[in-house]
């Protein structure tokens, strides 16, 4: 039940359809491809001067924001743990469910009201309460794993209220909403807000590492930049993310598939898993099972690996999540679903 998504260790050596991770299953852009055969091996000997300062422009441009207000890093979980080591950590809130490094960095949780069904409402009512009563609240959003989104201006009311709380935005999957510039916590214009992107899932390449923090809070920004490591992203990632962040293109067509395809995994799974948060915008749909062990088996024995979850842990809700396949991936879901009952 802690294996990550995506880990498919320890599986038997059968073939599974890997719909664990968060990864969007269209990528990588063809571009990422080209651009990876275009690597020669004497560019792989000097330092990767220029490279960081390339891949700021890149997501900037990408992001709709200026690119002094990032600072990049190797994906979103490298600032997690920055943030855990600067920031007192009694005094960070992480509405929970959430991200498995957020819960085990910061263990103070704002967890759902026991007994009653989690809804965007009652994430955001708890944000509210959070930043009324602590200096930080960290937040996924859209929230892994229910998929949840809060609406930037309902998000920017609360900041606006509270002034002194310090709200902390997991944008990991925001790129997978069609107007997610407009949507993001980037463009609110606020310095008591931080937000942590990550092009690695939306554009399929999880086995590269960038990200970046964006802040206008002055302080924040110093100590995190102060804790930046010489050479923080390789030449490597550098060369194969700035040719996806380019290709806008396929990142419109794999949206709008992908959206289609998380609505058409519904109609197979729904019936089945009354747990079933629907609706959702994202590419990625939540079930909650009181037995996610058993649930999972099912999975398995269809060939699909999916995530676990056990709401026994800290931050943790009991159920599975299950990624969008494409189209032609779908197809053989569904052809696959008629073949064996759960009950």
């Amino acid at each position: 039940m802690n294996t990550q998504g995506g880990d498919l260790r320890g599986l038997s050596d059968r073939e599974y359809l890997d719909l664990g991770t968060c990864v969007n299953r269209y990528g990588p852009p063809p571009v990422v491809e080209a651009a990876l055969r275009s690597i020669k091996p004497e560019h792989l000997l000097a330092h990767p001067y220029g490279s960081e300062e390339s891949f700021t422009e890149a997501y900037a441009h990408f992001m709709g924001t200026a690119p002094e207000q990032l600072i990049p890093g190797r994906g979103i979980t490298e600032f997690i743990r920055v943030l855990a080591q600067l920031l007192p950590t009694e005094q960070v809130a992480v509405v929970t469910p959430d991200y498995t490094d957020t819960i085990r960095w910061f263990p103070t949780h704002l967890d759902p009201p026991s007994g009653t069904v989690e809804t965007p409402q009652s994430r955001l009512d708890r944000v509210d309460f959070g930043m009324r009563n602590h200096p930080y609240v960290f937040l996924s959003n859209p929230n892994n794993p229910l998929g949840f989104y809060l609406h930037r201006d309902d998000l920017v009311e609360i900041c606006r209220a509270n002034p002194d709380s310090i709200l902390i935005v997991d944008e990991a999957y925001i790129e997978f909403l069609p107007e997610y510039a407009e949507l993001s916590m980037t463009q609110t214009g606020l310095s008591n807000v931080v937000v942590l992107r990550s092009p690695n899932k939306f554009f399929g390449i999880a086995g590269t590492r960038t990200g970046a923090l964006w802040t206008l809070n002055s302080e924040i920004h110093r100590k995190v930049a102060e804790r930046k490591l010489n050479w923080t992203l390789s030449y490597v990632d550098v060369a194969l993310a700035t040719a996806a962040l380019a290709d806008t293109e396929w990142a419109d067509r794999t949206r709008s598939a992908l959206l289609t395809n998380a609505l058409g995994l519904e109609e197979i799974i729904g019936d089945r898993f009354p747990g079933l948060v629907r609706g959702v915008p994202v590419h990625y749909r939540f079930i909650a099972t009181e037995d996610p062990v058993e649930a999972h088996r099912f999975f398995l024995d269809h060939g699909v690996a999916v995530r676990a979850f056990d709401g026994k842990q800290p931050g943790r809700i009991s159920g599975l999540r299950i990624t969008a396949p494409t189209a032609t991936e779908l197809a053989n879901l569904r052809d696959s679903m008629t073949q064996l009952s759960y009950a």
